[in-house]
């Protein structure tokens, strides 16, 4: 009997939290993951991660891809009884806000999802994510690929939290240029920061602003997006955490992008343009900002992933 190819798929890195769209807009970026599938006949489950170093250093049984696994085997009916193996692969960067644990437990569910008798949608998928540790935002862009919003639909006082995921539109033009510090800050720091509540004010436009952001995104529009992308929800308070942070946004800004603000958590920073040939100053600009405050900076330009973990609905 042949040997079962194995299942391959595509796993995006994300950028969240995007301006003031903080916890709701996740963008998905085509730096992926690679993921390898193979079946074992000895009841092991094993993760082998190419693409992270320190990897082996770390409990297997904590692997957010192990961890998506089983949680979505239990959703999709799958028997794990035989074993598995599981490479991954690739160079997305951890520390740096671009969502590397939720594109694992994504790409968990992912494999459950392409093995499953029972398929699941979209929306019960970042439910099992978020609890295992997951952002809801990054989560949904991993899950399917573009650009993707969330609306929370549990109410306050419900046990679980419930999630939608809307995919949004977005221009074919846009290019990100993410300048990435040598400095890492987890996600726990970066969230203690921000207060309990916010100024009732600030909500209305924030909720505006988010609208906006949408609407640029989808259209290529430039001026709506550097009007939109001012965030006082949670960009403010981080600033105190990372700096040179204002130094770096304003730099990219002056080289003729559209927009910038902080990539998911942080301490990376995602700038926009629609225009390619200016991918390249705002990269040094963006360097040269981070090099005042003693950091040494690496950068990224990258296009916008439309694939996702899950499988791609079949065409009509």
């Amino acid at each position: 009997m042949a040997k079962p190819s194995p299942i391959t798929f595509h796993v995006p890195a994300t950028a969240a939290n995007l301006g003031p769209g903080y916890g709701v807009i996740a963008l998905a970026l085509d730096l992926p993951l690679g993921i390898t599938v193979e079946p074992r006949t000895d009841g092991l489950l094993q993760v082998e991660r190419r693409d992270d170093p320190g990897a082996h250093l770390e409990d297997p049984r904590h692997d957010p891809v192990l961890r998506g696994l089983r949680r979505g085997a239990e959703l999709c009916d799958v028997s794990l009884a035989k074993g598995m193996s599981v490479l991954v692969e690739g160079t997305i960067p951890r520390g740096t806000g671009m969502g590397t644990i939720s594109a694992g437990y994504a790409a968990g569910l992912g494999i459950a999802m392409r093995l499953g008798k029972k398929k699941r949608p979209a929306d019960e998928l970042l439910d099992a994510l978020v609890p295992l540790g997951g952002d809801p935002a990054h989560g949904a862009a991993a899950l399917l690929g573009g650009l993707c919003a969330t609306v929370q639909v549990s109410l306050q006082n419900e046990p679980q939290l419930r999630q939608r995921v809307l995919p949004q539109p977005i221009h074919a033009d846009w290019h990100y240029v993410i300048a990435l510090p040598d400095v890492q800050f987890g996600t726990a720091d970066m969230k203690r920061v921000l207060p309990p509540t916010l100024p009732h004010a600030v909500t209305a436009r924030s909720t505006g602003r988010t609208l906006g952001v949408l609407h640029a995104l989808a259209h290529g529009d430039e001026a709506l997006l550097r009007e939109s992308i001012l965030d006082e929800v949670h960009l403010p308070y981080r600033r105190r955490l990372v700096p040179g942070l204002p130094e770096v946004l304003e730099a990219a800004v002056d080289a003729s992008a559209a927009g910038a603000t902080i990539c998911g958590h942080g301490p990376g920073v995602i700038a926009f343009t629609t225009v390619a040939g200016r991918t390249a100053e705002i990269a040094r600009a963006m360097v040269r900002a981070w090099a005042t405050v003693g950091r040494q900076a690496t950068t990224l330009t990258l296009r916008t992933a439309h694939y996702g973990a899950l499988p791609a609905a079949p065409k009509a």
